[in-house]
């Protein structure tokens, strides 16, 4: 009879039964799969394996139809994960009315689901969106945040942030005017908390108009350095400055201001360097 090496562990259970082989190739295949995902940093793998309604039987099934779980599931987890899956038509060979739907959808999302989840989930695939609609309704998602004020007020102050910052990389300039106004609001004087979360939301806004090199988004910026004694406000508006000018001044409002008197919108320039070159074209002689 062939001897067990010493090495070898015997294919049985903690109670010293013998395993049936099926049970132990299911075993090995899903420790092999456990282990390729984990070299591969699969995190959708992780979090689909640890959840309670996990099934080893369910891994190789098609993923559902997004559209369905977002429509019809009352499951925080899969819709927020459906939302976020979704992709802008428009832009990946799908027609208008595909659009309309997926729009629609996301925008009800953002701004009217119960589930904070969920709203954060629409909010972050809005971001990307260039349908028109986006930015709107991204100022909607901040404005209506206030629903989960009384209940559930560190939510509302997460989405509200989520929607500045979702603003800012949207990019649409229609967005300016409601980030000039979150930034110039002056500072709380109410509880403590209430005190961090408007300031956590000038400093989003702060950081969001660093996407927009207009004057308007500019000077707000500069009033920060002005008016401010914040060092972390401080520290983003003038981040945001060196981002729209392509200029790299210190945190000092005359500096800055006076860099926007001398140039005015030539000042204006996203990438670091346009700036420079734009100006002396401008002053160019023959």
């Amino acid at each position: 009879m062939q001897r067990r090496q010493p090495c070898e562990t015997p294919n049985t259970n903690p109670q010293g039964q013998q395993r049936h082989p099926l049970l132990a190739l299911r075993a090995g295949i899903l420790s092999s799969t456990l282990a390729a995902c984990a070299l591969c940093g699969c995190a959708g793998f992780w979090d689909e394996v640890t959840s309670r309604e996990f099934k080893f039987k369910d891994m190789f099934k098609p993923a559902p139809d997004p559209l369905w779980v977002i429509r019809n599931s009352n499951d925080g987890d899969k819709k927020s994960k459906a939302l976020r899956s979704l992709k802008e038509p428009l832009q990946h060979g799908g027609s208008q009315q595909q659009q309309d739907v997926i729009v629609k959808l996301l925008i009800q999302s953002a701004t009217s689901d119960p589930q904070p989840l969920c709203r954060l989930a629409a909010i972050s695939t809005l971001q990307h969106f260039k349908d028109p609609r986006a930015a709107p309704a991204l100022i909607d998602a901040y404005e209506r945040a206030s629903y989960f004020q009384r209940d559930r007020p560190e939510a509302m102050e997460t989405i509200q942030e989520q929607a500045l910052q979702a603003l800012g990389i949207n990019g649409n300039p229609i967005a300016v005017d409601l980030l000039v106004r979150i930034l110039k609001a002056p500072p709380g004087t109410g509880p403590a908390g209430d005190k961090q979360n408007d300031l956590n939301q000038r400093i989003c806004a702060a950081r969001a108009l660093g996407h927009f090199p207009q004057y308007q988004a500019a000077e707000a910026l500069v009033s920060v350095l002005r008016n401010e004694q914040d060092v972390a406000l401080r520290d983003r508006a003038t981040e945001s400055l060196r981002e729209i000018t392509g200029k790299d001044l210190p945190a000092n409002a005359e500096a800055w201001a006076d860099l926007l008197h001398k140039s005015g919108s030539a000042a204006l320039a996203k990438k670091p360097g346009l700036g420079d070159k734009i100006l002396k074209l401008a002053s160019f002689k023959d």
